[in-house]
């Protein structure tokens, strides 16, 4: 099952909270350090996975919050959050869209981070109550829907190869975006996990095999093996989509199965209509 991104954000942006004022009396070598770190966290949290770009963007957030607000403030904190978000906001579909996650981000950023300071010399329950809902704040982007890595990942290759691998592509992020993982049981799960992930690597290479294909193809001998390996991974391609629509399609398929046997609702109310009908005739004889 993948992890939800919301309540993983929640955690990393509690800790960097906590942290934050604290992170101020540690000196500047070791403040400078702990706050990209837990800015790092929080940004990849945000991001549901590594990326280089998030964690660039968590660093330099930290670094533009340490600048202009070394303690906790409404300034840093929407420093901080818009900057953890910003790989994510690369991933949101339309420009409305888009403008809504940025501004809920910086919204959010600095209403944690006036939280934070408002509170930051009062007693320790006060102050974790600050900090628990400072980090709710921070989630709240999450409400503007965004792709996940792999799907943005397979969408952008798909924009970048020929076909047939352009169709494939295009279709397994498709399938990514509407797919849910929470009716797998642990081995499909695995397993789909695992066909993901070489489906990502087939994507990979097939872009640098496309991307090198004029060059190699000076030669002929080179341009022909060159044929012949994009030919093979446009069938790998295929193969693992189909692979996995067959392994989500018979999940829903066998969910609905399940739930057009389960009858027991159905008998209970046959079973309840049958009873008022007995009481309703006993009534009625009672009364004649």
């Amino acid at each position: 099952m993948r992890m939800p991104p919301p309540l993983v954000t929640t955690a990393a942006a509690a800790l960097l909270f906590a942290s934050w004022p604290l992170v101020a009396r540690a000196g500047t070598i070791p403040g400078a350090v702990a706050s990209v770190a837990f800015a790092v966290l929080l940004a990849t949290a945000a991001s549901g996975g590594l990326s280089a770009l998030a964690i660039a963007e968590g660093a330099l957030g930290a670094f533009a919050a340490g600048v202009v607000s070394p303690t906790a403030s409404i300034l840093g904190g929407a420093l901080l959050v818009a900057s953890a978000y910003a790989e994510r906001t690369t991933r949101v579909h339309g420009r409305s869209a888009r403008a809504v996650h940025i501004g809920l981000a910086v919204l959010a950023g600095a209403m944690a981070g006036g939280l934070i300071a408002s509170f930051a010399n009062a007693s320790l329950a006060v102050r974790l109550v600050a900090v628990v809902v400072a980090a709710v704040l921070a989630s709240v982007p999450h409400l503007v829907e965004a792709d996940d890595l792999v799907s943005h990942g397979l969408e952008g290759a798909s924009r970048e190869v020929d076909e047939p691998a352009k169709g494939a592509l295009a279709a397994g992020a498709d399938l990514r975006r509407n797919a849910s993982d929470a009716l797998l049981d642990r081995p499909t799960s695995r397993m789909v996990r695992q066909t993901w992930r070489a489906l990502s690597r087939l994507a990979e290479a097939r872009m640098r095999v496309q991307r090198s294909r004029s060059v190699r193809a000076a030669a002929t001998s080179r341009g022909s093996a060159t044929d012949a390996v994009l030919t093979m991974l446009d069938a790998r391609i295929a193969e693992h989509v189909a692979a996995l629509a067959r392994a989500y399609s018979a999940v829903d398929t066998a969910r609905a199965a399940e739930l057009g046997l389960d009858d027991a609702a159905l008998r209970t109310a046959e079973s309840a209509g049958e009873a008022l009908d007995h009481v309703s005739r006993a009534m009625v004889d009672v009364e004649s």
